[in-house]
């Protein structure tokens, strides 16, 4: 047997292209997929037994090493175990890691391919495949493994030989609910070579005889004969039999038969594999219906099956504690499904489907961060760090009789997640233990704003990433499309083979020698957006929350142009952004009003040019230092010196503080970020404090909130948003400090002069730049966030 190394497979897709007598894209998807759920939870299995293992899993403290500490686990088992049946399993489950990580491209460094890996395994096993296994159901199973990955990699004549049994191979073996896997992958095998038409024959009516017998109708694995006779009357084009045996095969999904092997490993849990299973073929079923006569009652189903398989997967999701691991094996994995559930929504017409879309889109970008905020534990507060150190733990906990079951977890998951809205905020607590979106909810505090959500995602076919967004009007309505970026987005981001790309600098801008900021607006922005936005005027303009994603979140939006005429975002629109929309929790930021604190930073201080900022706030011209300042928002206080860093002024909560104004230097990535105040103050350290309602930083890159495409964002802005911020504005780059605290002074003396909100502020500042033709360099790289 042979199949490529594990650098060289690029995804669940790989083998024969669509149009070399391979299935339709439809069915290949669904092949694709259905393999790499059921690998994704083979591979936890593989991974989790030495998650579990503390001294193990000290060695890989972050996630994608943990499938390398793993592999060597398993190999050294399986050349050193003294039990055949051990070094067996150790085989199987260092094949699988293999197979996963080559699948979904994780790095791994061996020379070992997943066929090599089970061949070793049923070697050990039963050296003449042909004869009986010394344990017939570890046999059996690693029988199938091999038989899955020679398909997934081609090599379907070498598969086809592991799997075409005769009936009396699985009797009195005690393995026979494994028949129905053998059976889905011999059909599977034939559809991958273009030989669709030859399933229900080869499989024959004594199959159906057998699996409606009394033994055998109890099977976990019965619908699996049914799916694979489904996918091949879909790719024959007999809609009418594939939606009825995925009908059939969904109905029939069921908990598997847990057949203890004698390695001792962990039997798989039943609800789990059958929330894989429901998944697989709910989805299925969806994208069938979706593909045939587009009736009404058609499209409602397919809508009901797609958020069946969404259900699915967040209990899965939850079940296999992955949620705070981006990398773990069944989210990594998850992020394909989520992209084909969005990919069916998005072509599926009415309210529901774009409800669903947008549903998707929350729940893909809810991993939580609790094992990325332990990667920075060093920076946060030493409570803070506990907590989280006990969330991960809990966790990993194993769900086993003798250390407590899923109940007394989720009970003390509950109890940590009250111990961290207690000790930071709410917001912190339902990121790092998210729970699935509500929907209703969210529409409700969205309120009379606009609401435009982003999300990058893969799918289980593709190498690349589909864009979706949807947006949400004050009227309830959402609509959600895939949409594609353009020339104006690779300049902008990624450059063209005659520029450098705009990103980071736009001090190279000219007038017309610049960023396409009106194609970037027709590219990014939904045309019924557009149309709205068109509808408005600078002294009405409409509410906008962006929610946006990956490469978008360093986007300065306020400075696109959403006409031929030049007309700027900023002009027709408050616009704000929103990290985590899951998180939304106001309807609106608050006016700035009461007491502030004030922390200039000047150069005599290693900081930056502060006059400006001064003279807004009325403060000494003279001084080269000056200290922390409080100063009562409003036009006719008097700013007071006081003692002590501002870490120190805001522990003190009996002072009220409503507002907290800075200027310094700011640089660094994630909890790294960091301000630089005599005191320098880490992202991570601020995580712990208690914020205000408004902040405004005038440092560069603290408002750099990158919005990854695998997992949520952990930033400066994150954590004073977690930690009672309502709306913080933060420069997203590095920006000049001239320019920078003009901006500033503009913004504070909006606020001095009556009580109104930061965005609000902002806004009124970026306006007075764009009406005197200021540089986008000096004011569309600061940005409101809110919460």
């Amino acid at each position: 047997m042979t199949g490529p190394g594990s650098s060289s497979t690029t995804g669940p897709g790989s083998g024969p292209p669509t149009g070399a007598g391979g299935p339709s894209v439809p069915v290949r998807r669904v092949l694709a997929r259905d393999a790499l759920l059921l690998l994704a939870a083979d591979a936890d299995l593989a991974v989790g037994i030495v998650r579990q293992r503390e001294s193990l899993a000290r060695k890989a403290r972050d996630e994608p090493n943990l499938f390398a500490v793993a592999l060597r686990h398993h190999l050294v088992a399986a050349r050193s175990a003294d039990s055949w049946a051990v070094r067996a399993q150790a085989w199987a489950y260092a094949g699988t890691i293999v197979h996963f990580c080559g699948l979904v491209g994780i790095p791994i460094d061996t020379a070992h391919t997943p066929a090599d890996l089970y061949g070793r395994a049923l070697t050990e096993l039963a050296e003449d495949t042909d004869r009986l296994y010394r344990d017939l159901t570890l046999g059996v199973g690693s029988r199938y493994l091999a038989a899955r990955s020679l398909r997934l990699h081609g090599e379907y004549a070498e598969a086809l030989r592991l799997v075409v049994c005769p009936a009396t191979f699985f009797h009195g073996t005690g393995a026979e609910p494994h028949r129905g896997h053998f059976l889905y992958e011999h059909g599977a095998s034939l559809i991958s070579m273009g030989q669709a038409m030859q399933v229900r024959d080869t499989l024959g009516e004594l199959e159906e005889e057998y699996w409606n017998s009394t033994r055998a109708a109890g099977y976990s694995t019965r619908h699996r004969y049914d799916l694979v006779l489904g996918l091949a009357a879909w790719e024959q084009g007999d809609h009418a039999e594939a939606v009825r045996g995925m009908r059939v095969a969904l109905d029939r999904v069921g908990g598997p038969v847990p057949v203890p092997s004698q390695s001792g490993g962990p039997a798989p849990d039943p609800d789990e594999d059958r929330g894989v299973l429901e998944l697989s073929a709910a989805l299925a079923l969806a994208e069938c219906l979706a593909t045939g006569e587009r009736t009404g009652e058609a499209v409602g189903q397919a809508v009901e099956l797609g958020r069946r398989a969404l259900d699915a997967a967040e209990r899965v999701r939850g079940r296999w504690r992955v949620v705070a691991r981006s990398r773990a094996p069944l989210a990594v994995a998850f992020r394909r499904v989520y992209g084909d559930i969005a990919l069916l929504a998005a072509a599926l017409p009415g309210t529901d489907a774009a409800e669903l879309g947008l549903r998707v889109a929350l729940s893909a970008k809810q991993t939580g961060f609790a094992s990325r905020m332990r990667a920075g534990r060093l920076l946060l507060s030493p409570h803070v760090s506990g907590l989280v150190d006990e969330i991960v733990r809990a966790e990993d906990q194993p769900a086993e009789p003798l250390v407590g079951d899923e109940a007394s977890r989720q009970r003390e998951l509950t109890d940590l997640h009250w111990q961290l809205e207690e000790a930071v905020s709410p917001m912190l607590a339902d990121t790092v233990l998210p729970a699935p979106a509500d929907l209703a909810q969210l529409v409700d505090v969205i309120g009379t704003r606009y609401a435009l959500d982003y999300v990058a995602l893969p799918d289980t076919l593709g190498d690349g990433t589909n864009w979706f967004r949807a947006l949400v009007e004050p009227r309830r309505s959402v609509g959600f499309e895939r949409f594609t970026p353009g020339a104006a987005y690779t300049a902008f981001f990624h450059g063209t083979d005659d520029a450098e790309k705009w990103l980071g600098r736009l001090a190279d801008a000219d007038g017309e020698a610049g960023p396409d900021w009106y194609g970037l607006a027709r590219e990014l922005l939904p045309a019924r957006l557009l149309a709205v936005l068109g509808a408005h005027t600078r002294e009405d303009p409409i509410e906008l929350l962006i929610s946006a994603h990956s490469a978008l979140s360093l986007l300065p939006w306020a400075a696109v142009r959403i006409d031929d005429a030049g007309t700027r975002l900023v002009e027709r629109a408050v616009t704000a952004q929103c990290p985590v929309l899951t998180c939304l929790s106001y309807e609106e930021p608050p006016p700035v009003t009461g007491p502030a604190l004030v922390r200039l930073v000047s150069r005599a201080e290693g900081g930056v040019n502060i006059r400006q900022e001064r003279m807004a706030w009325d403060l000494d011209n003279e001084a080269e230092v000056l200290p922390l300042h409080r100063c009562d928002v409003g036009p006719d206080s008097a700013p007071v010196g006081l003692d002590g860093p501002l870490v120190d002024a805001l522990a003190d909560e009996s002072a009220g503080w409503r507002f907290v104004h800075i200027a310094a230097h700011g640089d660094g990535e994630g909890l790294g970020q960091c301000l630089r105040l005599p005191e320098p103050l880490a992202a991570g350290a601020a995580l712990g404090l208690r914020w205000p309602p408004s902040v405004l930083m005038a440092s560069c890159h603290v408002g750099q909130l990158v919005n990854p495409a695998h997992a949520e964002p952990l930033s400066f802005v994150m954590a004073l948003l977690t930690g009672g911020s309502r709306c913080v504005v933060a420069g997203i780059d590095e920006i000049p400090d001239r320019l920078t605290g003009a901006a500033a002074s503009r913004i504070v003396d909006e606020i001095r002069d009556g009580a109104v909100r930061l965005d609000v502020a902002l806004r009124r500042a970026q306006l007075d730049a764009v009406r005197h033709r200021g540089p986008e360099l000096g004011w569309a790289l600061l940005s409101a966030y809110v919460r």
